[in-house]
């Protein structure tokens, strides 16, 4: 790759990284909406997931439940550390690398959450249960 293509990679990583700073640092996950689409733009960025085809089974289906509802994951707190470990501030950002795919706990969220969300249970619900299920106390 030459220096252009090497510049480009840097600056998109940049403003990926300064996107991210500012959904998750000025409103927070708690801030966001309920769907992708009234998301607006930040809805777009939210859509930055694996793509589900590169995995099987529940974790699949669990990677298609962040491509598909990344507002809905934002808004919820992952249970398995990974916000100690790997620094992720919402369940969405398991499904942006492959944590997600190795790690029961965020699928079972997601999915749960996912499930839930059908049934049409306000955030606010969802978030309780999966405290319930996931948090171990919390």
């Amino acid at each position: 790759m030459g220096t252009k293509g090497t510049l480009l990679v840097i600056a998109t990583v940049i403003l990926m990284a300064a996107g991210a700073y500012v959904w998750f640092g000025v409103g927070g996950p708690a801030d966001a909406t309920s769907s992708a689409s009234s998301a607006g733009d930040a809805g777009e960025t939210l859509r930055a997931t694996l793509d589900p085809n590169m995995f099987k089974g529940d974790v699949r289906e669990a990677y298609e439940v962040a491509r598909k509802d990344p507002a809905l994951l934002a808004q919820l707190h992952c249970y398995c550390g990974c916000d100690k470990t790997e620094g992720h501030r919402s369940l969405l950002d398991c499904y942006r690398d492959k944590h997600g795919s190795t790690c029961a706990i965020c699928v079972g969220e997601a999915r749960e959450a996912e499930q839930l969300a059908r049934q049409g249970m306000p955030v606010e619900q969802i978030r309780d249960s999966l405290r319930a299920r996931y948090g171990g106390g919390e």
